[in-house]
């Protein structure tokens, strides 16, 4: 009996040295056990549209670019519009002064009267030349001579017309006007600015904005997934809301090509000058009544795609085969049913079969 109770007694500090330990891995367990808060939302049913992605250039087409050089050399008096101003078709663009117009004139005007009045005197002469010629007085080379002197004289008042009727062509070309409504694309020089008349020296280019179009570089095998005039959207570098646009034209892949070039018009006017770089995004093939869920909840794996299904208070991993995907969400072919809970937030720390505590 006093063993017994000796044995007791030396038992005691070892189960008091134990309960620590025992109290620790108790905490460790009931913390793991603990249901992790998630955010979850129902598989449902409904239709999603694909869409290709592509990279674009803005284009004009053929006529709708009008470029303003000086046919002269010349000074800007008047240059008012800036780049991405409205013009209408008529309105005044740039005003030049033509270099020396003046004293060109002035001379052409000279040689105008000069030869007028050699005209005049000729013709005098002629006539009376080919009088005593009649009368047996003055000789055929009297009347030759009087013939070719008004025949130079006619030459040389017909070349004084001309430079006055180019002096003045030159002139009616001071004043430059817009050919249609347009939008200015550039502009290089400033009022006072003094231009030559070379094709290089542009003063003002405007475009016309139902003319242009985008050419984009689309995968060869995105091709068959949209229609000619099937909806898009274009962007340039995240300045204002995309613009609305068409498939104009999809062409034939060359053979063993990997990409081919979509056209694609603009459905509105677009202040896009050319050689903008855009982001396309056109609109694809729709599947109807399909399952989806967020894009959110899909976990990726590798090539390997996964949700989280809320089963009561645990979570359960499926494996699941995608399909569509739109800005907000993912078709589900395999892998859920309608109606299943899948976790939205929180399945990052997620295990198969962990507790959870789910808000909708």
């Amino acid at each position: 009996m006093r063993q017994s109770a000796r044995r007791a007694y030396l038992l005691i500090p070892v189960l008091l040295t134990a309960l620590p330990g025992c109290r620790r891995q108790t905490d460790r367990q009931s913390e793991a056990d603990l249901p992790l808060p998630v955010m979850a939302e129902p598989v449902k049913i409904g239709d999603i549209r694909g869409t290709v992605s592509a990279t674009g250039v803005v284009n004009t087409l053929e006529g709708a670019d009008f470029v303003i050089t000086s046919p002269a050399p010349a000074r800007i008096a008047e240059l008012s519009k800036q780049v991405g101003d409205q013009v209408k078709a008529g309105e005044v663009l740039v005003r030049f002064e033509f270099l020396s117009l003046r004293a060109e004139n002035a001379a052409r005007s000279v040689a105008s009267k000069a030869a007028a009045a050699r005209l005049q005197a000729a013709r005098l002469v002629q006539s009376r030349v080919h009088d005593l010629f009649d009368k047996g007085a003055a000789a055929r080379t009297e009347v030759d001579q009087a013939d070719q002197e008004v025949a130079e004289a006619e030459a040389e008042v017909e070349q004084a017309r001309s430079g006055e009727g180019d002096a003045q062509a030159l002139a009616q070309r001071s004043i430059v006007r817009a050919p249609f409504d347009g939008v200015v694309a550039e502009r290089l020089h400033n009022p006072g600015d003094t231009v030559g008349n070379t094709s290089n020296e542009i003063v003002l280019r405007i475009i016309d904005p139902r003319q242009v179009e985008v050419s984009a570089t689309v995968p060869v095998q995105d091709l068959q997934r949209f229609t000619v005039g099937a909806t898009a959207r274009a962007s340039a570098g995240g300045k204002g809301s995309p613009e609305l646009m068409r498939v104009a034209a999809r062409p034939e892949p060359e053979r063993g090509a990997t990409t081919a070039t979509v056209t694609l018009s603009f459905v509105q006017p677009t202040d896009l000058a050319s050689g903008t770089q855009v982001g396309i995004e056109i609109d694809a093939e729709q599947h109807s009544n399909v399952l989806l869920v967020p894009s959110i909840a899909v976990v990726k794996e590798g090539d390997t795609a996964s949700v989280f299904v809320a089963a009561g208070n645990q979570a359960r991993k499926r494996t699941v085969t995608t399909g569509l995907v739109d800005e907000q969400r993912t078709e589900v072919r395999s892998g859920v049913k309608a109606g299943e809970i899948v976790i939205t937030q929180g399945q990052s720390n997620l295990k198969d079969g962990a507790a959870i505590s789910v808000t909708q």
